[in-house]
């Protein structure tokens, strides 16, 4: 379910999180990444008075408030439902839920810290990279900083869980890609000319089979954005216009969210081959020939303020295209495939399952 778009090309405080460590060799003229070494008071992400708007740049901060349902749409189902999608992202996120349910007070997990990491500043190869690359749009130049290519390494360390003795992955988060990557207009004029593209990529590290009940929920994630060449800062917090993050859990499938920030602005939550049901469609009058779809997709649009969910189970991505003859292919599988429409990814608007208003999200981030 990864967008192609991203693939293809493959603030946080002081007080929060003190970063001291190291940069050392690895970088080249043409790919400055270099080796980063971190040690942090805590990973986890919290306002405070020094910076008060840690969590709104957060991932999941518009979207986890923004499904909150309003108007007609606020039933007892539809919060037991909006309640049910939070409680599996907390999973992913690290997330300690606000009193309320409906916002979070703290999160920790590789993606939020690394993002907020970069937005601050301070660590200079990242630094380094990001004016590299705004140095190849002034020139109008391809460019990429990659760590995987240089042969360089990333890793956080958190000194109260180490401290405390926690379990490997809870206190150290190495990071095998940190990618930043210019394309400048071609003569093709394609629309991924003149922009930006980031990767992130975290993978655990693998330990006994004894040992994996004290590990944490996260097992990898991978995320992509893609900026506006035009707009991009070397400090500061850069707004992607298109953008995904794809997690595994130990025990809870995966989520995926996709995210728009031009055109219609929404955001889809993909939820994957969860071991549990997420939803309980039956209070909803819906019925499925299986309590556990193995598809699900929460779409939240800012700009109609609504939400829709879309199921799927047992239905493959894609299915060989009814046009199309086998008789004519020597092999099964050279026949041609086309997208499922009945697939949950696929599925169009009137299939939704569940349909809500939700509150507006102002300044979505």
């Amino acid at each position: 379910m990864r967008s192609a778009f991203l693939y293809a090309t493959l603030s946080i405080a002081v007080a929060t999180a003190s970063g001291c460590g190291s940069d050392s060799s690895g970088s080249s003229a043409l790919n400055p990444a270099r080796d980063v070494d971190l040690t942090f008071s805590t990973f986890d992400l919290t306002n405070t008075p020094q910076a008060p708007d840690t969590l709104e740049h957060t991932l999941f901060s518009d979207y986890y408030a923004g499904i909150e349902p309003r108007g007609d749409g606020n039933t007892p189902e539809n919060r037991e439902t909006a309640k049910d999608i939070r409680r599996h992202i907390d999973i992913f996120i690290g997330a300690t839920p606000a009193e309320d349910g409906k916002s979070y007070v703290k999160v920790r997990n590789p993606l939020d810290l690394m993002k907020q990491v970069i937005s601050v500043g301070n660590v200079q190869n990242f630094d380094d990279g990001r004016q590299y690359i705004s140095d190849r749009i002034g020139q109008s130049t391809a460019g990429t900083y990659n760590t995987r290519s240089a042969g360089a390494s990333i890793r956080f360390t958190d000194q109260a869980a180490t401290n405390a003795q926690l379990a490997l992955n809870d206190r150290e988060w190495r990071y095998q890609t940190l990618d930043w990557r210019y394309v400048p207009k071609t003569t093709s004029e394609s629309s991924l000319d003149e922009k930006v593209y980031r990767t992130i990529q975290y993978i655990a590290r693998s330990v006994d089979a004894a040992q994996q009940d004290q590990q944490p929920e996260l097992l990898s994630l991978l995320a992509g954005a893609r900026f506006s060449a035009t707009h991009f800062s070397a400090s500061g917090y850069n707004t992607p216009e298109l953008a995904t993050a794809d997690f595994v859990s130990r025990s809870h499938g995966g989520i995926e969210l996709r995210q728009e920030f031009i055109g219609e602005e929404k955001d889809t939550l993909f939820i994957k081959n969860s071991d549990q049901p997420v939803i309980d469609y039956s209070s909803h009058g819906v019925v499925l020939t299986e309590t556990n779809p193995d598809c699900q997709r929460v779409e939240l649009n800012y700009t109609m303020s609504e939400v829709q969910i879309y199921t799927s189970h047992n239905e493959p991505a894609r299915i060989e295209d009814p046009e199309a003859n086998p008789d004519d292919y020597e092999n099964s599988e050279d026949v041609p495939t086309v997208p499922n429409p009945d697939y949950c990814v696929n599925q169009s608007k009137n299939d939704a399952k569940v349909v809500w208003n939700t509150v507006p999200t102002a300044h979505r981030q």
